[in-house]
């Protein structure tokens, strides 16, 4: 079985349903394009999720760092500009296709549509409330449809009948009326892929090479009952989403429920199908989208090497030339009266008439009786005027206008010539060695990046908020905003607790958690009362301090006096408030760099990075490399302070872990930086 690599109809239908529950009524934050992968991020009822369509594939959440490009293309700006604070309302199949609709919602245009196309190579339209394309990937013309800008967007036809709805009678009529093998038949006919049409028959126990024309009653019953039956498991069972492993432990598929064919297989469980895909094609994609940071340099090395050899080679050459050159006129010189006799008997006949023809024979038979000056003659070229005489094994050409001495003096000439480029080469080479060095000390500054794809450390609960451990060991949580400040009064207040908050809106709800009924000490009140002043709105005003009040579970509700009404986020308090004066709005961020799981025994150790943010009184529980934000009228916005941080935490960072903070991505940390302007602070 070869390995697939692209979702079928049925996978679109397994994930969409699974997609709907956990992103339906979540914002689109920011898109990003990795090669042909567009990455969505999401902020849910979950936290942030990150959902990734591969245009020709699949599309599924994804638990893995994937690298960011730092410029986006002008088709993602222009996705972003339509996109970004869009809400997803729902996430649904079209007609049982490869076709996957995002219903986004917002209050300026009302009901949009971003359409995903799994086949063809794939595409992303985004349609507006007439569903007129706005943007697509790629634009095409079909046969019976264009995919064209301002153009209304039609859905390509579906093949053949509805999976969903087909009845025995039409199921019968299309399998009785074909010559082809039924496997091909269910593909192309009721729109079943071909993986699922072999499962109908493999459980059918009818061989999928049957014509239909020639399967009989009993059969096509069993065949019936078995499409049903695989049918309903699609459409009622629980997914039970595994990976397909043969013998070897190679992966060859990712399916959402279990397949009879498939029952002599090794397999491996995941809790989700999108967990399962998110696994199965992360694999795939570190193969296209990650490469060492060293590859041209290695190239580079490569090339240099190339050069040199060529060098050394020819520097050989030379010197082999420049002892020849000296040895064939040093030769001439002590033969030069025998020579000089040969050069004049080839003149003199010359001279007579005799053609060139008739001197090379006359000096053959001549050589053969061992005439004085013969013994050095090879032949004569014509053509070229030129008289080859032997000196070893070496022919050497004498030029027959010129005199003996003037050929002497031409062959030392080269000699010399060829002692000058010994030199010239010699320095080119060791230039060359030079710059190969320079190239490998290069290398070694260069970081090695992380050359796989790594999936994060799963989220503990308070992740999802604004958290920090007080320097007493306390987790104090805090609201991002109205929404997750509803869900920290609805779910996370217990009565041991200490909730904190402003007497002004836009301030994190937060709560100092205390599981074991411990006294609360004053420090941690006082951390968490700098954690509620940082996070409010006293940052965006750029207060430099700001008074928290502090109250038990019971002084907080939800119940609004009769006829008024409390708008998302906001809250009741009754009876005392117990007042923190002067909270400080000043924040740490650090690094911390935890070892995960690995996968196998053969991998080396893994890493990943974790961006803290807590009050400056907090830090001895954070290394000694951190920074100081405040807030400041002056200061950068929170993307290119995020910028900043990444950078600075990259540079000091030991060579050897640096690889694992260049993980860390910039909306990782623009999460958790307060609204408003900040500068970094030299701690004192």
């Amino acid at each position: 079985m070869q390995k697939l690599k692209l979702f079928t109809n049925v996978d679109v239908f397994a994930i969409t349903r699974e997609l709907d529950i956990i992103l339906g009524n979540s914002t689109i934050a920011n898109i990003y394009e990795i090669k042909d992968l567009l990455i969505l991020k999401i902020n849910s009822k979950e936290g942030r999720l990150n959902l990734i369509i591969s245009r020709d594939s699949r599309i599924n959440l994804t638990n893995y760092n994937y690298p960011i490009p730092k410029y986006p293309s002008q088709y993602i700006i222009s996705l972003r500009k339509f996109l970004k604070n869009r809400r997803i309302v729902r996430i649904s199949q079209y007609n049982f296709d490869r076709i996957i609709i995002l219903e986004l919602y917002n209050t300026a245009d009302g009901p949009w549509k971003f359409i995903i196309e799994l086949f063809n190579k794939g595409n992303y339209l985004l349609l507006d409330e007439k569903n007129n394309i706005k943007i697509a990937r790629r634009y095409r013309k079909f046969k019976d449809r264009d995919v064209l800008a301002g153009r209304e967007y039609i859905f390509p036809q579906s093949r053949g009948k509805d999976f969903l709805t087909i009845s025995y009678e039409e199921f019968e009529a299309i399998i009785k009326s074909s010559d082809a093998e039924i496997v091909r038949i269910l593909a192309r006919n009721i729109n079943i892929a071909g993986l699922y049409s072999e499962e109908i028959c493999y459980r059918a126990g009818v061989n999928k090479n049957i014509k239909g024309i020639d399967l009989n009653g009993d059969d096509l019953d069993k065949l019936f009952k078995s499409f049903k039956n695989l049918r309903n498991q699609l459409l009622f069972g629980k997914i039970n989403a595994h990976i397909i492993l043969d013998n070897t432990g190679e992966e060859l598929a990712v399916i959402p429920f279990e397949m009879k064919m498939f029952s002599e297989y090794d397999a491996k469980y995941f809790n989700s199908y999108n967990e399962a895909v998110d696994d199965y094609f992360s694999k795939i994609d570190s193969e296209i989208i990650k490469k060492p940071s060293y590859k041209k340099i290695d190239q580079e090395i490569k090339t240099q090497k190339k050069i040199l050899k060529n060098q050394t080679e020819y520097l050989e050459e030379l010197k082999v030339k420049k002892v020849k050159y000296y040895e064939h006129g040093d030769f001439i010189y002590a033969h030069f009266k025998p020579l000089e006799n040969l050069l004049n008997v080839i003149l003199n006949a010359k001279s007579k008439r005799y053609n060139w023809e008739e001197i090379n024979e006359k000096l053959r038979l001549a050589r053969l009786e061992r005439l004085e000056g013969s013994e050095f003659f090879s032949k004569i070229i014509p053509s070229t005027k030129q008289l080859i005489i032997k000196i070893g094994d070496d022919d050497v050409y004498l030029d027959l206008n010129k005199s003996l001495g003037e050929n002497a003096n031409f062959i030392y000439n080269k000699g010399k010539k060829a002692e000058k480029k010994i030199k010239g080469s010699l320095s080119a080479i060791e230039k060359t060695k030079e710059k190969i060095d320079q190239i490998i000390l290069e290398k070694e500054a260069v970081e090695v990046e992380v050359d796989f794809l790594i999936k994060k450390p799963k989220k503990k609960w308070y992740e999802s908020f604004h958290w920090f451990l007080s320097s007493d060991d306390f987790l104090v949580i805090g609201g991002r905003d109205a929404s997750s400040n509803e869900s920290v009064f609805k779910k996370y207040i217990d009565e041991n607790d200490l909730v904190l908050h402003t007497n002004f809106p836009g301030s994190p709800l937060t709560v100092i958690k205390n599981p074991n009924n411990k006294p609360i000490p004053e420090k941690t009140i006082g951390e968490a009362a700098d954690f509620v002043a940082s996070y409010s709105k006293a940052w965006k005003e750029t207060w430099g301090f700001v008074d928290i009040f502090y109250i038990q579970p019971n002084q907080i509700s939800k119940s609004p006096p009769s006829g008024e009404f409390l708008p998302k986020g906001s809250f009741m308090i009754s009876g005392k408030k117990n007042i923190v004066k002067n909270a400080k709005t000043e924040l740490i961020i650090s690094i911390e760099i935890i070892e995960i799981e690995k996968s196998s025994e053969e991998e080396s150790k893994i890493f990943y990075p974790k961006v803290i943010c807590r009050p400056r009184s907090a830090v001895n529980h954070v290394s000694k490399n951190y920074l100081l934000i405040i807030p400041s009228k002056s200061g950068l916005t929170k993307g290119k302070l995020a910028k900043e941080i990444l950078s600075y935490f990259i540079k000091i960072t030991d060579k050897e872990m640096r690889k694992w903070v260049k993980l860390i991505s910039l909306d990782e940390i623009i999460l958790l930086l307060p609204t408003g302007f900040s500068e970094i602070k030299k701690d004192s």
